[in-house]
């Protein structure tokens, strides 16, 4: 699938004009659409959003104004992606009491390090428990294993997970909500908060830069728009030094 979507790519960068070609756009969907229906309890939601978004400029094909019809499902897309980000968050008691955040920051990277400014844990402690979570998926029995956390992480792990849940429900409000034309920025606006907070702790490629895309469809105003195709970008740079 991997040389498919290249050939597809070196398709649309040589021949641009078949961006504008609804059997292009069909071929593209097919391709993402094929390996989800196949395994589609596999791909995490990412795939899943890209899936719909292909879907959305497919079908943008059969609208009078391609253009707006794009902008309007790029907005609910955003918009129930937050929802359901929040009411997962709210209704999972081990995102609610923190534990959630208390283990990606003492376990995980890239918010590990991202947050060892606040969470006082060293790169040493880190990579120790990195390797204890790591030996215990290898074995068949459950344990339990101790793992180094700072007494400052659990206040930062609350604190980050009480402004993950307020974002996310703003989020979901701001796009979801009909808002007067002159106020329809702070939808874009929001998602450049999400973007320049979330993402500057937890950059995850996979995400930021679809959500780049959709914003930029979406976008208000030839400035967010221009923050978005940047946002493409620079998040791709940012993830490099954390790939392996």
């Amino acid at each position: 699938m991997q040389t498919i979507y290249a050939c597809l790519l070196a398709v649309a960068i040589l021949l641009r004009q078949v961006l504008h070609e609804q059997v292009f756009w069909f071929t593209v969907l097919l391709a993402a659409a094929l390996p989800v229906a196949n395994n589609w309890w596999v791909p995490g939601g990412h795939t899943f959003l890209l899936l719909y978004w292909i879907c959305a400029v497919f079908l943008s094909f059969f609208a009078r104004d391609q253009r707006g019809m794009l902008a309007v499902s790029g907005r609910y897309l955003i918009g129930a992606t937050f929802l359901f980000a929040a009411l997962w968050k709210f209704i999972s008691p081990e995102f609610l009491d923190g534990t959630t955040m208390r283990y990606f920051m003492s376990t995980t990277i890239p918010i590990g390090v991202t947050t060892q400014p606040v969470t006082g844990l060293t790169q040493d402690q880190l990579q120790h428990n990195i390797q204890t979570i790591t030996s215990l998926l290898n074995q068949s029995s459950t344990l339990t294993v101790p793992l180094i956390r700072p007494p400052n992480i659990a206040l930062t792990a609350e604190v980050f997970t009480r402004l993950t849940q307020v974002l996310e429900v703003a989020l979901a409000v701001v796009f979801l909500a009909p808002l007067p034309r002159h106020r329809v920025v702070w939808r874009d606006l929001a998602l450049i908060l999400f973007f320049i907070t979330a993402y500057s702790v937890l950059p995850v490629p996979s995400f930021a830069v679809l959500l780049a895309c959709i914003g930029f469809a979406s976008a208000s105003s030839p400035v967010t728009r221009a923050f978005f195709v940047l946002a493409f970008f620079l998040w791709q740079l940012i993830t490099l030094p954390f790939g392996s």
